[in-house]
């Protein structure tokens, strides 16, 4: 603690001592015409302190020094009736604050230049100016609302790589009327920033309803404390990845729709996923006998078993442990994913030997690899992955590494290579696309538009894009779904009873008697399996084409016709003989039309096509 401030000469009071200068890397911040600006509202507060300005003087002073900023002067100066307003100049910039002693409020503004955050200032806040009103005034505990802005103008480079600039400045800190907004951990790691905060938005839910949920006077909210729980949401290097309101939902719409597509996974790989909820998932699997998760951060995996259990919670499964990543049948690997399949998938090239890859390898001239068959080399090195879940950075995430990822083709044939004859992998490609979005390839999404094609040229046979709206995300999550063989499209246009009797059958039951599955099952696998049409335009888009001209490649007047585009049982046909000859008719039309449509999907094999997909569906949901 400081000592009381000594008495003002003309208003003006000199700060008691000089605190360190900022950090190094402070010095040049200083200069830039930029700065972070905090927010900080309090109800609730002492009466008596708002109105002594001797003591809010004292905690302004003693906030600055804890958040090792420079005071340089300040003046309170107290109201008729009542309040004070404070003004402390900075080094750094400035602080002030004004108060309502009657209503128990106080509003404080900290601005300050450099690239010393002011987030951890938030904590001293709290304990300085958040002094409870006397019990007899029967008022609440203080209630704290606060933001945090980045402000001015800062070079491009490091604005990208500044994560109050991403979505945790955007969405959750430049917030100010949450009724609830708390830091659970930040920490930084060799590969990334982890924070977690938990977060109750007035718009869903409130402080006052969380509390109740939290005492045992029999009200409906402490009945039912899980329903009014925060939202804990995590962000790496300030990117949203998941939140607890949506953590089921996001990950069940990754794994299962692969897992049933497959029809009988045993063998999985997952690359990145260190919450462990991808983990989760897979391991709700019956057949399952091998789940391989590769995760380069172990500090990760560390943090979120501390701090997110729930998202590697396994202890309702029956046969499980009660983290699902000491599970018998998961092996997690502290790697560099894209290390670890080049290993063991795409050994080094050797021409005079034969070994050589599609691709990457150059052994021969462009003609030659433009008419090798793009499955040749599958023989070669043999599958060990049923399914593969690549739950990695999205593929617009602004970062160098993440342009490495997804353009790395020796990478991503090994990905190929790893698979089984009937392998299938899945990615999650980050916000769905909107009407008017550009092509893919002239926006940040250039990388989803890459491994796409890349994914084509590999030789995967079918492919498909779903979205999924319940994420808690402020959009539409998109994902892509790739299999080897084009006979994987049977079980993805399973219809919805069939998915559900499949989820009876394979997935594990849990100690609880409750469902395994929250979110996912017939109905919602029913909607993954039409691409919207926004799909449709981005795709014709990125071809180069008018969307219109596009469109009329299959156009949706079609659909009709294609409704017989159905299986003829053998002999249906001949079963009436002459006796009826507008059913046989019928017939032989149904069949003329599945031969003529089917040649004319056949030059679409193995290419990503939004309308492709849509026509598929028809053949296996009326056959």
């Amino acid at each position: 603690m400081h000592a009381p401030p000594e008495e003002c000469v003309e208003d003006t009071c000199a700060a008691e001592m000089e605190h360190p200068p900022a950090d190094d890397d402070d010095d040049d911040s200083l200069h830039l015409p930029a700065g972070q600006h905090l927010l900080f509202d309090v109800k609730n507060v002492s009466p008596s302190f708002l109105d002594s300005e001797k003591r809010l003087a004292q905690a302004m002073v003693d906030a600055i020094h804890v958040a090792d900023l420079t005071l340089l002067s300040y003046h309170c100066h107290s109201l008729t009736p009542k309040g004070v307003s404070c003004v402390g100049v900075l080094l750094e910039s400035h602080i002030s604050f004004h108060t309502w002693p009657d209503e128990g409020v106080i509003t404080l503004d900290l601005f300050t230049c450099g690239a010393k955050s002011l987030l951890p200032a938030v904590k001293s806040l709290a304990e300085l100016f958040g002094v409870p009103a006397a019990p007899a005034l029967g008022w609440d505990k203080p209630q704290i609302m606060w933001s945090h802005f980045l402000r001015g103008f800062r070079p491009a480079k490091e604005l990208s790589k500044n994560p109050y600039s991403a979505d945790m400045g955007r969405y959750l800190l430049s917030y100010l009327t949450l009724d609830m907004k708390e830091e659970v951990k930040s920490v930084v790691t060799d590969y990334q920033r982890i924070d977690v905060y938990d977060v109750i938005n007035p718009r869903f839910n409130s402080l006052q309803a969380y509390e109740r949920s939290l005492s045992s006077d029999g009200s409906y909210e402490s009945l039912h404390p899980e329903l009014y729980r925060p939202n804990r949401i995590v962000f790496l290097d300030g990117v949203m990845q998941s939140m607890s309101q949506g953590d089921s939902e996001y990950h069940e719409a990754l794994v299962h729709p692969a897992m049933f597509t497959h029809g009988s996974p045993r063998r999985v790989a997952i690359i990145g996923g260190g919450e462990g909820a991808t983990l989760r998932e897979v391991l709700k699997h019956k057949g399952l006998e091998y789940v391989a998760m590769i995760e380069i951060d172990e500090k990760m995996v560390a943090t979120s078993r501390e701090y997110l259990p729930d998202w590697s919670d396994c202890s309702d499964l029956v046969g499980s442990e009660a983290s699902c990543l000491d599970d018998p049948k998961a092996e997690v690997f502290y790697k560099d994913a894209m290390q670890w399949f080049v290993d063991r998938y795409s050994p080094e090239c050797d021409c005079e030997a034969g070994d050589e890859h599609r691709h990457f390898c150059r052994c021969g001239d462009a003609a030659y690899y433009a008419a090798l068959d793009k499955k040749k080399g599958q023989e070669k090195i043999a599958g060990d992955f049923d399914v593969i879940f690549m739950d990695a950075l999205d593929p617009s995430d602004n970062k160098e590494f993440t342009d490495y990822l997804y353009n790395n083709d020796r990478f991503l044939e090994a990905l190929f290579d790893s698979l089984t004859e009937n392998g299938v992998i899945v990615l999650q490609l980050g916000e769905s696309v909107a009407e008017d979005a550009a092509p893919d390839e002239v926006t940040g999404n250039s990388n989803r538009a890459n491994i796409i094609k890349v994914l084509e040229r590999y030789g995967f046979e079918t492919f498909h894009i779903y979205d999924e709206e319940h994420c808690g995300f402020n959009w539409p999550w998109s994902f892509f779904l790739a299999c080897k063989s084009a006979s994987c499209d049977e079980n993805f246009y399973k219809n919805e009873a069939q998915i559900n009797i499949a989820v009876h059958q394979n997935i594990r039951r849990t100690k609880s008697k409750k469902p395994a599955l929250k979110h996912f099952d017939g109905a919602i696998m029913s909607g993954y399996q039409l691409p919207s049409i926004h799909w449709e335009h981005l795709f014709c888009r990125n071809r180069g084409e008018d969307q219109t001209s596009c469109a009329d490649m299959f156009p949706r007047d079609e659909d009709q016709v294609l409704m017989a585009n159905v299986d003829i049982p053998t002999g249906f046909e001949k079963a009436l003989g002459g006796k009826d000859v507008v059913r046989n008719e019928m017939a032989t039309a149904a069949v003329k039309t599945k031969e003529a449509m089917d040649a004319k999907m056949v030059p679409f094999l193995g290419k990503w096509n939004p309308m492709i997909s849509r026509k598929a569906s028809h053949k296996y949901m009326t056959a």
